[in-house]
Order: structure tokens, then C-alpha cells, then sequence
């Protein structure tokens, strides 16, 4: 038994670090985590919020989530992605995704995710977070009118 106890403690002290590392102190590199996964999982041909729902909520408060889903069951549907807010997403936005500094006021924050790189294919975003159970999560997506910054 005097052996096993310090096992035990030693296990421990490894699994508490682990469940951290899964929740970010900050909001900003949420939104980076979330938008590559994201976009990966197009590019994979599958669809993040149906297949992976997990992993989607590592990045996104359950309330959006139910908000979501309620949409994508109504007689209306989805008119665009909610994450994208647009009908289709470009190849170039894999690998360039940008996040803003976050304006932080509590427990809440706000940052513009900006897709791509030209004006033509540029996509902005701004998402709100939220602090969940101490884990900064995106609770909105809006969409950024002027693109031509």
C-alpha cells in the first residue's frame, strides 16, 4: 500500500495539468484552435457540427450550440454557416486565419477573426466569448459588414 500511494499522487499531479491544458486562459487562441479545426474538418469533408460535436464543445458555450441546431431544424434551416457567415468557404482560408487582440472586460470578450488574405477572398468575423466553468468559449458569431479594411 505504501508504494501504491505514491503512485497514486504522482497520477495525479500528471492528470490535473492535462484538463487544464484543455482550457485556455485567454480568448484569442480559442478562436485560433476553433477556426483551424474548423476549416480542417471542411477540408476533410466533414461537417464540424454534426460529426465532431465534442470537439465543437471544447470551443463553443452549449447554449449556442442548442441555438444552432434549433436553426438548422426549422422549416428555414441554415441560409449560411453560422461560424463563416457565408455559404462556403475558401481553400486559401486554411492557412490564413488571424485573430485580433480580444477586448476583454471580466468575463466576457470580443475579437474579429479575419479569412484570408486579398480582398477578394477575405472573410471577417467578430465572435463574442464567454467565460464557461473558466474556460473562454464562443457564445456569438457576428458578421463584420465592411470587408474592405
Amino acid at each position: 500500500m505504501r508504494k501504491l500511494f505514491p503512485l497514486l499522487l504522482l497520477a495525479a499531479a500528471f492528470h490535473q495539468p492535462l484538463a487544464l491544458a484543455d482550457c485556455a486562459s485567454s480568448p484569442k487562441p480559442v478562436a485560433e484552435a476553433f477556426y483551424n479545426w474548423y476549416l480542417q474538418s471542411f477540408s476533410n469533408e466533414k461537417d464540424p457540427i454534426t460529426d465532431d460535436l465534442p470537439h465543437l464543445q471544447q470551443y463553443v458555450t452549449q447554449t449556442l450550440i442548442e441555438r444552432i441546431k434549433k436553426q438548422m431544424s426549422s422549416p428555414e434551416g441554415l441560409e449560411e454557416d453560422y461560424f463563416l457567415k457565408t455559404q462556403d468557404y475558401m481553400d486559401e482560408w486554411l492557412t490564413q486565419i488571424k485573430v485580433s487582440e480580444p477586448q476583454v472586460q471580466g468575463t466576457s470578450a470580443r475579437e474579429s477573426v479575419t479569412l484570408g488574405n486579398t480582398p477578394d477572398t477575405t472573410q471577417i468575423v467578430d465572435l463574442l466569448l464567454v467565460k464557461d466553468k473558466g474556460c473562454w468559449k464562443i457564445n456569438e458569431v457576428l458578421a463584420t459588414t465592411d470587408q474592405s479594411e
